[in-house]
């Protein structure tokens, strides 16, 4: 018996897919969302960052897009978020302070659009080790709904190819609902917690350094649903997969250098790891006074990701008084560049601090990053 070659064609096609679907939802429970500038996304990097500014609020956001080059604009990995923060009351001491902070994110893959979502509301305690308030412990957490989704009429199966409209076109109703697609989703409650330690070394040069984990509470995370749900303590959703989300590690560190009165430096590090897989990054970011009149700061660096010799992004930014901006872009030059032709992933981000009190006579002796 002969199989003609369209048939042929799209068996490979859904033997292809199936694989490539397979390998996404196993793997995905070793990725979450990642932002080659990570220090501008503070909340996403350590609940532990929640109000360690000064201020009275802090707004930002961070974009980012990846893959373009590889599965086309539709099916690019697409990472938006946006956070604001705020130090609310003092602490039980004077130089103590309390943080709030909401952070919302989405981070969409795929020619299914595979999306995975979250919203948290957190707060932190940071607590000064000495009364000049030159180093502080910081504990922060974070607690909101996540949730995964799979669209499933951007799917695309052999059934809808050989069964075709009456025009000729895809036939989305002859399909297979694969994995019952059409209720392919999962909720869950998700808990975040971390610390981190700040401190002025002298008068050139504060550091600092932070461990955070995230999905704690490990929800069940799987698309295969049923009417029912929960498991893993804290699942909410629809999912009747065992499967649970893997927590995720990070540590980082950072240092701010100042070189003279013009130039700056600040070389930091951030390394995660999941469910096995792991992401170390590497950076050194420079800010140079443009103005000081108008205090205008020009921010310049590169980075590189270790893990695999996945990519090298140069970043380039602006800080002008309490607004900072910066871009970046990854430059792929591992094995897959030969695909992407160098091409990985572009973000842009912002934040803005709103102050609207006189300053303080007695500043915090603890330095901001300037990047």
């Amino acid at each position: 018996m002969s199989i003609s070659p369209i048939s042929n064609i799209m068996h490979v096609r859904k033997l292809l897919f199936l694989l490539a679907a397979f390998w996404s939802l196993n793997t995905l429970n070793a990725q979450d969302i990642h932002f080659s500038q990570y220090n501008m996304s503070p909340m996403t990097l350590n609940p532990a960052n929640i109000g360690a500014f000064e201020g009275t609020v802090r707004i930002g956001g961070i974009y980012r897009g990846q893959w373009a080059s590889v599965i086309g604009n539709k099916g690019q990995f697409k990472t938006p978020s946006l956070w604001v923060d705020a130090p609310i009351i003092t602490g039980f001491r004077k130089r103590d302070w309390v943080g709030v902070g909401l952070v919302f994110f989405s981070d969409k893959a795929g020619a299914g659009g595979l999306t995975h979502t979250a919203a948290k509301l957190g707060a932190s305690y940071h607590l000064a080790l000495d009364k000049k308030g030159n180093a502080y412990l910081t504990i922060g957490a974070q607690y909101g709904q996540a949730g995964r989704r799979l669209d499933p009429d951007a799917l695309r199966f052999e059934e809808g190819f050989l069964n075709p409209t009456p025009t000729g076109g895809y036939n989305s109703g002859a399909q297979v609902d694969f994995l019952n697609a059409t209720e392919a989703k999962s909720d869950w409650s998700d808990i975040d917690g971390g610390v981190t330690l700040r401190a002025k070394l002298n008068k050139r040069m504060d550091m600092s350094i932070g461990y955070a984990m995230y999905h704690i509470g490990r929800g069940r995370y799987g698309l295969v649903t049923s009417g029912g749900g929960g498991g893993g303590g804290t699942s909410t959703g629809t999912s009747s997969s065992s499967d649970e989300i893997a927590r995720r590690s990070v540590v980082t560190g950072l240092f701010n250098i100042k070189i003279n009165d013009k130039l700056s430096v600040g070389p930091s590090f951030m390394y995660q790891t999941m469910s096995g897989a792991d992401e170390i990054s590497l950076q050194a970011l420079g800010s140079y006074v443009f103005n000081k009149e108008k205090d205008i700061d020009l921010n310049f660096g590169l980075g590189y990701r270790l893990t695999g010799g996945d990519a090298v992004y140069p970043m380039l930014g602006a800080r002008y008084k309490t607004l900072r901006v910066g871009l970046a872009y990854d430059v792929n030059v591992s094995d897959l560049n030969s695909v992407s032709n160098y091409r990985g992933g572009f973000e842009i981000a912002a934040n803005y601090i709103v102050k609207i009190y006189k300053p303080a006579k007695v500043k915090t002796k603890v330095l901001c990053p300037r990047f």
